[in-house]
């Protein structure tokens, strides 16, 4: 089950909700912004990924 830590929540929730969804259903642990920098860092890399 995701987690977003109340501490993040603002910028977390201040993202388009296509996106919260996607990291939602990635079943992630966001305790920092550096999680959440890390998630969307993995988002990116798998949309630049040549398929």
């Amino acid at each position: 089950m995701a987690y977003v830590d109340p501490s993040i929540r603002g910028k977390f929730d201040s993202m388009p909700p296509d996106l919260q969804e996607h990291i939602l259903k990635m079943d992630v642990r966001l305790e920092s912004m550096s999680d959440l920098m890390a998630c969307l860092e993995q988002i990116v890399g798998r949309q630049e990924r040549p398929r």
